[in-house]
């Protein structure tokens, strides 16, 4: 704990020393940036996609005053995200009932892979410096992007906050966040104009709480019967975050970034909460991590583009439970994966409506540990996809063909190959030029190839198959810019969508949340509607007001065997009801924001019984905010009140989540 203490401190004297650095170089002379246009990913239209894209800029970010990347994906519809409970509880996300090995977690176009668990943990990543997130079903229709991406049938995509100066050289964000449980939050951004051409940015996150929050535990279904009021336990963590990007504009036609990123955690993993018994908890888990990521893009001309992308990843994982119920009563395990990653993609442009990429992805992964059977697990990958996408007028047309091809290794013997081809299909067409109004379909088939976890880590034997998917959706979407009776905008979208998987695999946790139990339970139906819509009323040129809302229902069942008693029955951990709606309202004055989620019921294991049900529940939260113009940049003060209602709910049965609870925050901007 003193060693992660002096990393803290060290890291945060470091910023400050780069910030003196930069205001103290006054022999460079301050000229507009003519010649750097930083490269961000291309911001889709979702209205005029062929697959289901919604996006959540920084605007938004800031109005819901996220703190995780897990408290963005919760306003996705048709997105479940499992939480642990509290700040460190870990936070995954399926779509679609496809399950979160599914979905893709992306950084800049690059994915985040996790050898060891195939999922990655939201909770891990924060959102100060974060311009945009996307979340696409089947894929974006950009076909010029790596493989690994396409191989996924959801991506949920971060893209990083580029340096805007408006002619000056630095860039200064603070951010200090107070809030209930011992929650603290300091950050900084340092952005710096070193020419014309080159501009870099520093970024510095902490965070940390007790966790130690209140709950109540009822011993009957009826809330009104015995019940009993507790403190979490053992729920701590700590957590640090830098990131350093580069942005260099080589020429107007080539671009090169790189992006430097460093974790380090501690995190204390509560158990679950069994009637007539707190479980204090025994389980701690160390993370380190550091990853570098290179992105070249060349525009040779106008009919030829080429892009490169590389990434060496690495991290340390320590996991020890105090408690474990062996003959030592002690249990110590320590991971360490690396990911060596390299993509290259070619898009050709023949005719102004055709569009050809070809992309080819390999990466190489391996995992080491002090279990003696599976010591040393490791895993080649190449992907190959080849992608056609024709835009004629009102129809836009997009194929892809994916080859996998994957080889895995124990104590470097060979063990199995798996290989596959995996097509995709999508239409968009607009049957009005004059009116924005779409009707898209697409199919994908998907291939997951179970993951180190599910194979080798566990004290039960596993024969897992890979998962196969078959995923259909049509929609229809509209957008209007009406500009009368206070009406801005207006937008909608509908979809259906019904998935197929065969081999399914479900994962659930044992005694703990580092051991889980994996089974295939053979083939899963899944039919649902995803509805999005969103509205801007413009009163006066200062008052605003916002609303999105959306509804997802999902029906996910297993239809492997008619005689079974799960035959039928939800999956575990998918509501067939959920919504969400955000009111944002802006003035000179104040600006208010209120947010509202809507859950149904759940059941926690494939049988629907009473027992395992995972009851319905409404978070509701209000943020009020100012922001103050000073001589010098603008300071916001900003508070909120979340679970506004107090109320007593899971979203991972056992595992109960925060009551009300409440921040401060104060950010400056230079």
């Amino acid at each position: 704990m003193i060693l992660f203490e002096k990393k803290v401190c060290f890291v945060f004297v470091l910023c400050l020393c780069f910030l003196h650095i930069c205001l103290a170089q006054d022999s460079i002379i301050s000229q507009p940036l003519k010649g750097i246009s930083v490269v961000a990913p291309s911001k889709h239209k979702t209205i005029a996609s062929q697959t289901p894209i919604q996006i959540i800029d920084r605007q938004k970010i800031e109005q819901i005053n996220a703190l995780q990347v897990s408290d963005i994906a919760q306003q996705l519809s048709g997105v479940v995200v499992k939480d642990y409970g509290g700040l460190g509880g870990i936070k995954t996300i399926s779509a679609r009932g496809l399950g979160s090995q599914f979905s893709a977690l992306a950084i800049d176009g690059f994915a985040v892979g996790d050898c060891q668990n195939g999922q990655a943990d939201l909770g891990k990543y924060f959102v100060t410096n974060v311009e945009e997130i996307s979340f696409a079903n089947g894929q974006i229709d950009d076909i010029f992007q790596p493989a690994r991406l396409l191989a996924y049938g959801n991506a949920l995509n971060i893209h990083t906050l580029k340096p805007q100066f408006d002619n000056k050289k630095t860039n200064l964000k603070i951010a200090l966040e107070f809030g209930s449980f011992a929650l603290f939050h300091p950050s900084v951004i340092i952005e710096q104009k070193i020419s014309p051409k080159i501009a870099i940015s520093l970024h510095a996150n902490y965070i940390q709480s007790d966790g130690d929050y209140p709950y109540t535990i009822y011993y009957t279904n009826n809330s009104k019967d015995s019940n009993a009021t507790f403190k979490r336990q053992h729920a701590a963590v700590k957590t640090i975050n830098v990131e350093a990007n580069l942005f260099y504009d080589i020429t107007q036609k080539q671009y090169f970034t790189v992006k430097i990123h460093y974790y380090n955690a501690f995190q204390e993993l509560p158990g679950p909460v069994i009637f007539y018994k707190e479980n204090l908890g025994s389980e701690n888990c160390w993370d380190q991590a550091a990853l570098l990521q290179i992105h070249y893009l060349n525009k040779i001309s106008e009919k030829l583009n080429f892009q490169i992308n590389g990434k060496a990843y690495t991290s340390s994982n320590l996991y020890e439970d105090t408690a474990y119920q062996n003959s030592e009563g002690y249990l110590f395990n320590h991971f360490r994966q690396s990911e060596y990653y390299g993509t290259g993609s070619l898009l050709y442009k023949p005719f102004n409506w055709l569009n050809i990429a070809y992309t080819t992805d390999y990466f190489y992964n391996q995992l080491k540990s002090n279990i003696e059977k599976t010591s040393h697990v490791a895993r080649h990958s190449w992907l190959n996809a080849m992608a056609v996408n024709f835009c004629f007028k009102q129809i836009n047309i997009s194929t892809t063909i994916l080859y996998s091809l994957f080889s895995e290794n124990i104590l470097k013997e060979f063990s199995q190959a798996y290989k596959h081809f995996s097509p995709y299909f999508g239409v968009s067409y607009q049957p009005f030029k004059t009116i924005d109004l779409r009707f898209r379909y697409f199919v994908k088939q998907n291939y997951r190839i179970p993951n180190f976890n599910e194979c080798y880590y566990t004290a039960l034997s596993r024969n897992l198959k890979p998962e196969k998917a078959l995923q259909n959706n049509i929609g229809i979407t509209f957008e209007q810019k009406i500009e009368k009776n206070h009406i801005h905008k207006l937008s909608f979208s509908l979809d259906a969508y019904y998935n197929r998987v065969s081999d399914k695999i479900i994962a659930i946790p044992r005694q703990s949340l580092y051991l889980w139990s994996m089974q295939n339970i053979g083939l899963v139906a899944i039919m649902g509607i995803d509805i999005n819509t969103d509205m801007c009323f413009h009163f006066t040129e200062s008052i605003q007001l916002n609303i999105n809302m959306n509804y997802s229902y999902q029906q996910a069942t297993d239809i492997t065997d008619k005689n079974s008693k799960t035959y039928h029955q939800q999956i575990p951990y998918t509501p067939k009801h959920s919504a969400m709606a955000n009111l944002f309202f802006a003035s000179k004055i104040v600006d208010v924001g209120y947010h509202i989620i809507f859950v149904g019921n759940r059941y926690s294991l494939a049988q629907n019984t009473a027992n395992n049900l995972v009851k319905w529940y409404i978070d509701q939260s209000v943020t009020i905010s100012k922001t103050l113009s000073l001589k010098q940049g603008n300071l916001k003060l900003l508070g909120q009140v979340l679970n506004l209602f107090n109320v007593q709910y899971e979203v991972v049965k056992s595992y109960p989540m925060m009551g009300r609870n409440y921040k401060i925050k104060i950010m400056y901007n230079f």
